[in-house]
């Protein structure tokens, strides 16, 4: 696992975690016909090491891309809207 640097700081980088894993927990509930594709193909209903490194790289991700922005909407909306495009990608 990457170790976090925490460039917005640990607080952020903690509230930011927590809303990863919110989006994912979200997204493994959804009927299967609802998940992403590539989400679907990497969770199953218990957590996993994929899932885990999967939050811990979207955080660090998103805390990197957004070090000394201003938020526009809230911190859940952003997120959702990230997690959502990244899982895309995976």
């Amino acid at each position: 696992m990457a170790i976090p640097d925490f460039p917005n700081g640990f607080e952020s980088w903690q509230k930011t975690h927590f809303e990863v894993v919110e989006v994912l927990v979200y997204m493994r509930e959804l009927d299967e016909d609802k998940q992403p594709k590539n989400f679907a193909e990497l969770q199953d209903r218990s957590a996993t090491d994929k899932l885990y490194n999967l939050a811990l790289y979207f955080t660090n991700k998103y805390e990197e891309q957004t070090k000394g922005k201003t938020r526009e909407r809230s911190l859940f909306d952003e997120i959702e809207e990230f997690v959502w495009q990244e899982i895309k990608h995976v």
